[in-house]
């Protein structure tokens, strides 16, 4: 606030203080009430901020889940009939069918062992937080401090 609100002392009531003369200055009450009532808008437009951004990775992830059912479903029958393949021609190679069926497990399990360490690795990136949201509650946070410091300053004037 640029103005400064000045208080005058009535002598004559036995030292009471009067308000502010001028009509261009707020009451404390009406700072307060001011305050608080865009504090109320702020807490309302940040719920609803969350609110989207939940709902936004929500959506996200659904879509995700449900492309990596397909794939796997389509994958799975493929996979399975190229090692059973493998299985036959590594057995037929060796002479010995279990050996061959081992080294198919292995090398597909290894396999999968890396999709699921990307996938995964792909989701911590991304976050599940709402990363806007807590961006601007802490931007917030300091402008109510900073109001707060303000009014503070304007009372012990």
């Amino acid at each position: 606030m640029a103005s400064s609100t000045r208080l005058t002392l009535d002598r004559s009531s036995g030292g009471a203080v009067s308000p502010p003369t001028t009509g261009t200055e707020r009451s404390l009450g009406d700072l307060f009430k001011r305050l608080s009532t865009d504090a109320a808008e702020l807490l309302r437009q940040e719920a609803d901020l969350a609110k989207f951004e939940i709902r936004e990775t929500g959506a996200t992830l659904a879509r995700d889940a449900a492309k990596l059912s397909v794939a796997f479903a389509m994958g799975l029958a493929g996979v399975l009939s190229f090692a059973a393949f493998l299985v036959v021609a590594l057995g037929d190679a060796l002479d010995n069918y279990w050996l061959g069926a081992l080294l198919v497990a292995v090398a597909f399990l290894a396999a999968s062992g890396i999709l699921v360490k990307n996938a995964l690795d792909d989701i911590k990136k991304r976050g599940l937080k709402p990363q806007a949201t807590i961006s601007t509650l802490k931007k917030d946070v300091d402008w109510v401090k900073s109001e707060a410091k303000e009014l503070k300053r304007e009372l012990t004037k």
